[in-house]
């Protein structure tokens, strides 16, 4: 049985539905940088931290980021599959400078 915040955790992931402009701009920030903490991602693209953190889940839910540790602090990097899917982006006439 799922715990409360599991069960909601749950629910919300099934209702998020990333806004393009948002999610492209978080790709072509993290691209440009290679590796960023989170909190200056969030002043970088102008986006409320908790807005970015249901991103950040979304993203990570479709094996696109990954959590990387630097000097002990956590990190975001794009992963192979986060890097196809901005060339496919690309592909598509979605660029990640399109909306920025």
């Amino acid at each position: 049985m799922l715990k409360f915040r599991e069960k909601m955790s749950v629910e919300s992931d099934r209702s998020f539905e990333p806004n393009m402009k948002i999610l492209l701009r978080i790709i072509k920030i993290i691209l440009e940088k290679n590796v960023i903490g989170r909190t200056t991602l969030s002043l970088e693209a102008n986006i409320n931290y908790s807005t970015l953190t249901k991103y950040f889940e979304w993203l990570e839910s479709k094996s696109l980021i990954e959590l990387v540790i630097i000097e002990g602090k956590i990190n975001l990097k794009l992963t192979e599959v986060g890097k196809d899917f901005a060339v496919q982006l690309k592909k598509l006439g979605w660029t990640v400078y399109q909306f920025y």
